[in-house]
This record gives structure tokens, sequence and C-alpha cells, in this order.
């Protein structure tokens, strides 16, 4: 296998049910040591080697496992017997067990060692743990060390976003962990279409947001799904639940350059001229949508109840044939299509990036930076260097193996290899969704599989199955059995195999730089933290109200409203964290 370049793009660690989990109290199989790692070191001398990847003279790591409930080693493996601690062994590692407990009590197990002064030497801590144990000594500062160890392979992983994800890890200046990366990419919104009821009605895929308000339009009065019933509409909007992963509607508004919203919990706070700014508080824009909204709206192209309908009723409708246009990120087909397929075997879901509605290029999908956790290593460790070269070890395996075989035993087999759930730090690769996609759409034109993995295969041979039975004619017959090779044949081709699917989408986002990075990638401010709730709902609410019928000018007293109670002070806190870490 070749080493490949790792594609630029902006990183975050998602919580979409495709995406592969490493979290501790994750389940499905997935196991998790990093939040419970460490070395007891203080015992030894401190050991000089300059080798990034181990040491020549042994070095002890007494660790923590903490494994999900339902995690069952592949083969013949076992906790101290697989192929990571055979290569940990190989590369001068004495790994010993401080302790073995259920994921669900690892980071009780880990508080309470912590407290104790007897705590693993490497661990993984979240954004809000990582400023406290910096402040409070319990973490060292590694920025010598990562200067000194780290391979130019991890500098490349961890750049790319830019580097946002290695700043967001520095306390005063000073960089105390490593982030666990993952694709910002595989969570930005995007627009999904009955591409069905477009060729009915003889409609192509809208690219403004007057071409939308047109098909969304047609797709309620001229029959879609041509059923001679008046019971269709055009486009689902969640909103109970407002600005979230499911056709939230912050997504409309970003195909004007807001960012109202994000389902993260946190305030979607971007860069405007130079200046940190809540991207709600954009007014021009921002009534621009609710004057299109709301026109919609009282047209009958949203559903008469779109403020109270949430996941749910969402999904119910685009499974039912209902709704023929929603927003969410790559995956959002998944469930709509294997639903709706059954209520009508044509129904097909292709995706586009979010119309623009400012002109060309207006459309950019919001997308937050700031790493779900950290690798951090003790300050009472002789060697803190031994956490870069870990994560070196780590990046070497998973994200640059040298061949199949490698790539197998530390990513994992099913029957033979536990792969990563067995490792250390799992430094997975951040691209990996868009790289399944690019191999495996172009596997399912060329019918050569010889470059697939054992993953991407598995897909692969899934969605062959779903083309082939669409080809000749017995799909009906699956589906009407529901057949489960099938159905995840379907799911996975919406977003690897399909032309205009998901992550064909994504590509065209990252290609074209149509995003709207985060302007602050560090944890909440207590002003944030005390002031979202209260915010984050007056604006679900403005907006309702706004598209139900209030007067669209109403919203610039809104943002008036919105920074005295303590909407200007955010963005002042952001504005200062923005202007020290440029």
């Amino acid at each position: 296998m070749k080493k490949q370049k790792l594609r630029r793009v902006a990183c975050i660690t998602l919580t979409a049910a495709m995406l592969l989990s490493v979290t501790a109290c994750g389940g499905n199989g997935n196991a998790n040591k990093a939040a419970n790692n460490g070395a007891n070191q203080t015992s030894n001398t401190t050991v000089v080697d300059d080798n990034p990847y181990g040491y020549n003279t042994p070095l002890k790591l007494n660790v923590g496992f903490a494994y999900a409930s339902d995690f069952k080693p592949e083969g013949q493996e076992t906790e101290l017997k697989n192929t990571w601690m055979e290569l940990y062994a190989e590369n001068g590692y004495e790994v010993t067990p401080m302790y073995s407990v259920d994921a669900g009590q690892g980071n009780t197990k880990l508080a309470t060692a912590i407290a104790s002064g007897s705590y693993p030497d490497v661990f993984t801590v979240t954004a809000s743990d990582l400023v406290k144990y910096a402040q409070t000594d319990v973490i060292a500062d590694i920025t010598e060390e990562y200067e000194k160890y780290a391979t130019p392979e991890l500098k490349e992983y961890l750049n790319v976003d830019e580097g946002a994800s290695l700043s967001s890890a520095k306390v005063d200046g000073k960089l105390y962990a490593i982030p666990r990366m993952g694709s910002g990419y595989d969570g930005v919104m995007m627009m999904f279409v009955r591409q069905d009821w477009l060729d009915n009605l003889g409609l192509k895929m809208p690219t403004t947001m007057d071409d939308l308000v047109n098909v969304a339009r047609a797709f309620t009065k001229n029959d879609p799904d041509g059923n001679g019933k008046a019971d269709t509409y055009g486009l689902a909007l969640n909103g109970k639940e407002g600005f979230a992963m499911l056709s939230g509607m912050q997504a409309f508004f970003e195909g004007y350059g807001a960012a109202p919203g994000h389902w993260n919990g946190k305030f979607s706070l971007i860069e405007k001229d130079g200046k940190v700014i809540w991207g709600g508080d954009l007014p021009n824009e921002m009534k621009k949508g609710l004057t299109a909204l709301q026109g919609m709206y009282a047209e009958g192209t949203l559903a008469k109840n779109f403020g109270t309908m949430d996941l749910t009723a969402i999904n119910k409708d685009l499974g039912g044939g209902k709704a023929g246009i929603f927003f969410a990120p790559m995956w959002g087909a998944m469930t709509a299509s294997m639903d709706a397929i059954q209520n009508d075997p044509k129904a097909h879901f292709t995706s586009s990036r979010i119309p623009d509605g400012n002109g060309d290029g207006s459309s950019k999908a919001y997308m937050p930076t700031l790493p779900e956790a950290y690798w951090v290593v003790s300050s009472k460790a002789k060697n803190p260097e031994a956490l870069i070269k870990l994560v070196n070890l780590s990046v070497q395996k998973l994200i640059h193996p040298s061949s199949d075989e490698e790539f197998n035993k530390y990513y994992g087999l099913a029957g033979k290899y536990s792969g990563w759930k067995f490792s250390l730090i799992q430094s997975l690769n951040p691209l990996k969704n868009l790289e399944n996609y690019y191999k495996e759409s172009k596997a399912l034109q060329s019918g050569d599989v010889s470059e697939l993995n054992v993953e991407q295969k598995g897909d692969y041979t899934n969605m062959k199955y779903y083309l082939d039975a669409m080809n000749s004619g017995t799909a009906e017959g699956m589906i009407a059995a529901k057949d489960a090779t099938f159905l995840s044949g379907l799911s996975l081709y919406t977003v690897f195999g399909d032309p205009q699917g998901g992550e064909a989408t994504v590509d065209k986002i990252k290609s074209n730089s149509a995003t709207n990075p985060s302007a602050y990638n560090y944890i909440p401010t207590d002003t944030m933290s005390s002031k979202y709730s209260t915010l984050d709902k007056m604006a679900l609410e403005t907006i309702v109200k706004i598209i139900y019928g209030d007067n669209v000018d109403s919203y610039d007293k809104f943002l008036e409203s919105w920074k005295a109670l303590g909407g200007e002070a955010v963005t002042k806190e952001a504005q200062e964290w923005y202007d020290s870490n440029k």
C-alpha cells in the first residue's frame, strides 16, 4: 500500500452513527484504552533514546484499560497477546496493566487515580479537562518533545486542518496535548433531493435558492410521485429541534453565508473581515433567508406544522414519500432511502451543495473544528516524549501501512485481528470516509477491487449486490423481503457509491473550499457556557416566528437583545482568543 499524503481538511470528531467510534463509553464492539492508558515511570530513571518510535533500553508502561461492555477480541487475541502488544514489545515498551474496567467506569477510575496522585502517564482528556489539568500541573508541557520527536508523518497528520486542532491543544501558549483528529467535512450540511421526482417533472438539481424555491413549489403542486394525489410538499425543516443534524434550519441560512447555530451545543462563531462574530449576526443574509422561508411557508411548500417537527417526524415524511428536499451531513440519505424505497421502489435521493442565496459562491457550510479528545502525558513521567513516540508509531501503522497485511494486522480483520481496538493510541485516518468514497466508487465503475482494503471490500460487496439487483429487475422482491444485504448496499451507496451521493458532495465542498470554519476553536468560556442555552433558544424561537409570519425586520430587534443579554460578551471573548492564536 503506497503512502499517500493526507488531503488538507478541517477536522473534528463527529458523533454521526456511521463514523468509527473510539470513545471510552462507545458500544458496537469498540474498545478504548486511550482514556486510561498510562505509564507509571516515577521509579524509572530517564531513558535517553532518539528512536522516534520507541526505546532500545526498555521503558516500563503501567497502563489502565477500559473496554466497551460488548467488546470481544478477534481470533485468539487477548488483552496482552495481540498484534499491538507485540509491536510495543518490539519497540521497547514493557506494558503492564494497572487496571482493566468496563468503559462506563473508565472516567471515574481515571479521576480517582489522578486524585490519589498515582495515575497513568498517557491518557485522553476532553478540552475542558485539558485546561484544568494543565493549570494544576497534572499533565506535562510537551512543546519541546513534540518539536524533537514528532515524525514528518505525524506533523502531516496534525496539519490536515492547517494546525487548528494542534493550536487548540495549547494552554498559555504551551503545547500540552496531541489532538485526536477526525474529519469535519463528514459533518457539514448539504442538500438531499428526490432525484426521481426531479426526473418525473423534468427539473434539474437546484443550484440557487430561487431554484430551490421553484423546485419545492413543483414538488408541492405538480404531483411529483404521479399518484394523482396532493400529498407531497417541498422542503422538510426541523423546527422543533432547530439547529439539528437532520434538516436543521441553520442549513438554509448557510446558503446565504450565515451560520445561526449547530447541534454541538456551542455558539457558531465565524470570522468576517477579520472580526469574530456569531454566525447569526449577519442581518442582511439572515433576513434574506427568512424572507424566502416565510414565502415558502405561506404558499405551502413547507409543512404547516414544521415548527413542531423533530427528527422522528422528518424521517416519517421522508420515508413515507411526503417530503422531497431536506438537509443533513453526508450520511443523511441512508435511513431516508431505505424507508422510501419500501413505498416506492424507484425512490432515489441524491445530494448537492446547499444552493447559493446571494449569488455564485455565497453558500458556505459551517464547520466546527474543535477536537473531541486529546492525548496527554503525566507531569510525573520521566520520559514525557513517550507520548509523541506512541503517536508516531500509531500514525505509521494506521495511516501509512507498508502493505495490506500490515494494515489488516493493526487496523483489524474479522476473526483474526482486533486491530486498533487494542492499540494504546488510535490515530485513525481523519479522511477515512472520503478515501473510501474515492476507492469504492472507482471500483464500482471498473470492477477492479485490487486497491480496496478489507473494510472497503465489504462496502463494495454490499453496494454491488444492491446495484446488480436494481439492474436485473430483482430489486422489488428483495425490497418486499427486506433483504438485509440489499438494504445495506443501498444505504452505503447513498454515501460512497452514487456519483451524486453524500461523499461526492463532500468532495465538491472540499474542492471549492465552500466552508465557513469555526473561528473559535477552544473550550467554551464561563460566559459562553452560561449564556448558550438562553441565546440559542431565543434565536430559534425568533426564526420560527418570522417564518410563521412575524415581520422580517423584527430580526434586527432580536439581534439587539441577543447582544445585550450576553452575546456581545461572548463574541468579545472569542475575539480575544482569536487574536492571541492567529
